[in-house]
Formats: structure tokens, sequence, C-alpha cells
């Protein structure tokens, strides 16, 4: 019989909620005083057909191409996906091919077991939403960051417009065409400010990872998940936090490796590639660069 999780906000759905751990490296301390249905793996798929649980607790390294396809049902589309995520390439790619699915955050073994009840006890109390706390789930405010360097890149893009359309400034060099070396070497000069300075007042995910995008479209080579969140240069959990949030505002897309289910490859949405082409070579071909 499933065990359930009373909660507060029992009245919001009519019953207790119903919480399904899956992956036997889930931390056994996340899951004290929290009554919950655990499985490995292997039974992954028939557990969550089973017991539809309102919140599915996920080790990355359970994540299969049959489960992602289960998690798809239409009698789960409410569920709430909590993902635990580890440094491990293989299972950050495997994590990849959820993101464009409903993933309300992002855990790892490192996280305190009373800091994980505690999301994991929250986010039920706040289906449908975004919680945050301490940097445990996703932020509210990464949109508005998001919004931010979309309306910079379209007043780079106005001034580029406005420049070529007056002409070149007597006696001004031409403007270098844009390449991948050129940004590869931007991106370089951005990491040796952290031989001087402290690396955590520079952390800028988004734009790192955009650049890191950019570059890869002009030598046409795919960026699998786990390269992306390390060209983001932050914590795994926060890197797929970033990538998560740029798919989900239709600023880059995912697309399955067709020769291996557990990997999916990120590139930059048409527009996005757009305005970064633009603001890049615009930022590159300043006066004085």
């Amino acid at each position: 019989m499933t065990r359930t999780i009373s909660f507060e906000m029992d009245p919001f759905f009519g019953r207790s909620a119903r919480l399904l751990a899956v992956g036997a490296r889930i931390p056994g301390g996340w899951l004290d005083q929290l009554p919950v249905e655990r499985c490995d793996a292997a039974d992954a798929v028939a557990a969550l057909h089973r017991h539809a649980p309102d919140c599915l607790l996920l080790d990355g390294a359970a994540v299969s191409g049959a489960l992602v396809d289960a998690m798809a049902a239409p009698g789960l589309s409410a569920m709430a996906v909590v993902v635990m995520a580890d440094d491990d390439g293989p299972t950050v790619d495997a994590i990849g091919t959820l993101l464009d699915g409903r993933i309300d955050l992002f855990l790892n073994r490192a996280t305190p077991a009373a800091e994980a009840r505690a999301a994991l006890s929250g986010l039920l109390a706040a289906m449908g939403g975004h919680v945050v706390a301490d940097g445990s789930l996703l932020h509210t405010d990464g949109g508005q960051r998001l919004e931010a360097l979309r309306q910079d890149a379209e007043r780079v893009a106005r001034a580029l417009a406005e420049l070529a359309a007056g002409g070149e400034t007597a006696g001004a060099a031409p403007a270098r065409p844009l390449s991948a070396m050129r940004i590869r070497a931007h991106i370089k000069a951005r990491r040796l400010r952290e031989r001087f300075l402290s690396a955590d007042l520079f952390a800028d995910p988004a734009w790192d990872m955009l650049l890191d995008l950019t570059a890869a479209r002009l030598e046409g080579r795919q960026v699998s998940v786990s390269s992306l969140c390390i060209a983001a240069a932050v914590p795994t959990t926060t890197a797929l936090r970033w990538i998560k949030l740029l798919i989900d505002r239709g600023m880059v897309d995912r697309m399955s490796d067709p020769s291996d289910a557990r990997r999916a490859f990120i590139a930059l949405a048409p527009a996005t590639a757009a305005a970064m082409e633009l603001c890049t070579e615009a930022v590159l071909n300043l006066p004085g660069q």
C-alpha cells in the first residue's frame, strides 16, 4: 500500500500528498520523518504508474529513456519533479533529457538533510509555483535577469545599426569579422579576472553559457548539457537551473542525441543566435578593443 505524507495543504489536494523516491543513492536522511515510497531504477517506470505521485524525487543516475517517456504521461503532467544532480558528466547529460519538462528544483548529495526535507515539504505546500530557499530551489529572479539580458542585447543591436548607418568614423580601423576564436579569447579574458579578484564577484552563468553556445555555433560544434555546465563556471546544480530557465524562456533549444538516449544537446534558438551575433560583434569591435 502506498504510504503518504500529510501536510497542511491537504485541502488543496483533497487528500494526502504522495512522494516517490527513485534511485539507491538518495541520502536516507533526506527522507527521515517523511513516509515516502522508494524504489530502485529498475522498477522506476512501474512504480511511477503504480503510485502516480504528486512529487517525484529522482536520482539523476536513475534517468532512462523509458522513465522520461513515462513521466510525460498525461496523468503525471502536474507532478512536481525534484532531481538529485552530481558533477558526474554522464549523469548531468542524462538529466539534460528532462530539462524541457517540468522540474521544480535540483539538489545534490551535499545538501544538508534538514534543508532537503524543508525543500520537499515547501514544494508540496506550494504546488504550481517556484519556491526560493537559499539557492536550493529555482529562483524567481532568473526571469528578470534574462529579460534584462535580452533588453541589453537589443540595445547593443540598435547601437550597432546606428553606427553602420552613420558610416565608419574617420581614421577608425574597419570592424573585424566575428569568429569563434575571438569569442573564445573573450571568454578566456573573463576567466583571467579570477587570478586577481574573488571569482564569486563575477558569477554570470547565463552570459557565460550564451557566449559558449555562440562560439560553438560558429565552430559547427554541438554542446552537451555537461559541457555547458562546465562553461557556466558555477556549481552543477546552479548551471542546470539556468539552462532550465533559458529553455523555459525559449532562448535555447534542447535536442536529443539520436545515438544516445541518455544525452541531450543545447543550442541557441534562432532569435537568440541573431541577437548574440549582433551583441558580441558590437562588444568585440568597440573602439580600443
